[in-house]
């Protein structure tokens, strides 16, 4: 998960088509798919534009709103985020490149892009075989565990 540090609750709702692209995304959340479903990733960050390093397996770049100066990027099982980056409040595009590097064993290369203009959507720059995005991609997500029906 990549989110807003002002943000209460960053997971994403899923469905079957935001699987299907490999992430579920708000304003100022990014939930993205992992290219395993077990293991370990080393996480590695920077604030530029996304540079190929290698050769990525899954590569998806999406719309994202800084407003507290400061975004979290956590696991699912990570119980206390370590990885926070401070960025000045505005407009990126944040990108993920992903990669396996062994059994359970995989490389997550995160791209913080700020930009003059807001970024008008998602794309997905490297599919595996995992992946069948749906055109047009989805640009929104629900809140994991909100009653739907409440409303």
């Amino acid at each position: 998960m990549v989110y807003d540090q002002s943000v209460r609750l960053p997971g994403c709702a899923w469905t079957d088509a935001h699987s299907a692209q490999g992430f579920a995304r708000r304003e100022s959340v990014v939930n993205f798919n992992t290219l395993l479903e077990f293991g370990d990733a080393d996480v590695a960050i920077s604030v530029s534009a996304y540079r190929p390093r290698g050769t990525y397996d899954r590569v998806i770049a999406v719309p994202f709103l800084v407003t507290s100066g400061k975004v979290v990027v956590e696991g699912p099982e990570e119980t206390k985020p370590e990885r926070n980056v401070v960025l000045p409040p505005g407009t990126y595009r944040v990108t993920a490149a992903q990669r396996v590097t062994g059994d359970e064993q995989q490389a997550i290369d995160l791209f913080f892009e700020r930009l003059s203009e807001p970024l008008e959507r998602s794309a997905v720059l490297v599919a595996d075989c995992a992946l069948n995005p749906p055109t047009p991609l989805l640009e929104t997500a629900g809140v994991a565990g909100e009653d739907l029906s409440i409303k």
